[in-house]
């Protein structure tokens, strides 16, 4: 049994160790100068360090920054809502019908972007947003609603039966099972979906690239504009990648624990 702890910290160690090595990497590249960066190894730490490079590149990316808030946040809040109604409609409607509804949201969550880049452009385009945020928030929310409904039924699926058989039978109506049976308990799979939509919407690069022009609308564009074509910057392309990363990690370090429940919800919920 020991033998098996001892196996177990080991592992972790090293698996920890390989994961932060990148931003180990990131924040080394971020903080020497051009020419220590182009000239040594990027795990040695700088000779003097250089703050300069970190805090011109936040000031550009200001205005990418805040788009981006502006189209993850509401995509992620609306995409869990829906995901959230079309998951209760899928579990409450046990039928032929309700299977093949659950199958076509599984095929929406698992298909490439690449696949549907004309699809989305024609969308975007249909409504007169190509180029706005707007119109990256409306491709988003085709993606990624799906996604939330398949991570909301995997969260329902838990909930006791029970509890809203109960419901039924004092006579409760949907929209009041849903709303005080179901809502109560799946606060941790809310926040899970919630918190997992914004990440991945915040971290997409192809969507914004095809549906809008130029790199100041997103951050990951932006991010990408610091690779030149005559030559790469590399302290600020790495700066840049920090200060761009910064907002999505600190919503996990101080939600990360509403994540871990609604993870460990599904190991220990009774299935519905």
């Amino acid at each position: 049994m020991r033998w098996n702890l001892v196996y177990s910290i080991v592992v972790i160690v090293v698996l920890g160790i390989i994961w932060i090595f990148p931003v180990y990497s990131l924040i080394l590249g971020s903080i020497k100068s051009l020419s220590e960066v182009m000239n040594t190894p990027i795990y040695v730490p700088p000779k003097q360090v250089d703050l300069t490079t970190i805090a011109e590149v936040a000031n550009e990316l200001k205005i990418p920054l805040a788009n981006t808030a502006i189209v993850v946040i509401p995509v992620a809040v609306l995409s869990t809502i829906f995901g959230m109604l079309a998951a209760y409609a899928i579990i409450r409607r046990q039928s032929k019908i309700s299977d093949t509804l659950m199958l076509l949201v599984a095929i929406a969550t698992y298909t490439p972007y690449q696949a549907l880049l004309v699809p989305f452009v024609q969308i975007v385009r249909s409504f007169g947003l190509y180029n706005t945020l707007p119109g990256i928030a409306l491709g988003f929310l085709i993606y990624y609603t799906p996604m939330a409904a398949l991570l909301m039924v995997i969260f329902m699926s838990v909930i006791p039966r029970d509890l809203i058989e109960a419901a039924v039978v004092d006579g409760a109506g949907e929209f009041s099972i849903f709303r005080r049976v179901v809502l109560p308990v799946l606060g941790p799979g809310i926040v899970s979906t919630l918190i997992f939509i914004l990440i991945v919407s915040w971290n997409n690069f192809f969507i914004p690239l095809i549906l809008t022009r130029g790199y100041n609308k997103f951050i990951t564009l932006k991010i990408f504009s610091y690779v030149g074509q005559s030559g790469t910057f590399y302290n600020r392309m790495f700066a840049a990648a920090l200060v761009g990363s910064l907002p999505p990690l600190i919503i996990f370090i101080f939600l990360g624990r509403y994540f871990m429940k609604g993870l460990m919800a599904l190991g220990t919920g009774t299935k519905a």
